[in-house]
């Protein structure tokens, strides 16, 4: 997708230089469906995070009440590793919408430009 929204981002902006209205309905048809893959993004970074957050506090709950030694440590480690694994897939979530965050900024700033010179 940040390659797609960077390809976009030259496109328009060499484009942009003697806009036309179907240029004009284009970008705005463009630009909709970034913010829309912005907003799944958005949520997903959200369940993500959310979910890490869940498992930590298991984690933290199983350390403190369950006894050690046996099945208790296989199941705070196996929840423990879970945890691991959301936080990875949750930074990397977070990049990406960062990135499509950013990308759609530069759009909204492009449109912009483009009614500017419409007129």
């Amino acid at each position: 997708m940040e390659k797609k929204l960077k390809a976009y981002i030259e496109y328009i902006e060499k484009a942009s230089e003697k806009p036309t209205p179907e240029l004009i309905e284009y970008h705005k048809t463009m630009t909709a469906q970034f913010q829309h893959e912005r907003f799944i993004h958005l949520i997903v970074t959200m369940f993500f995070a959310l979910f890490m957050v869940l498992f930590f506090i298991f984690f933290g709950a199983l350390e403190i009440w369950l006894p050690s030694g046996g099945w208790a440590d296989i199941v705070t480690l196996g929840v423990g590793i879970m945890d691991a694994i959301l936080l990875v897939v949750t930074l990397f979530y977070v990049r990406h919408y960062y990135q499509l965050e950013n990308g759609v900024q530069v759009l909204e700033e492009i449109t912009r430009k483009l009614y500017k010179r419409d007129k």
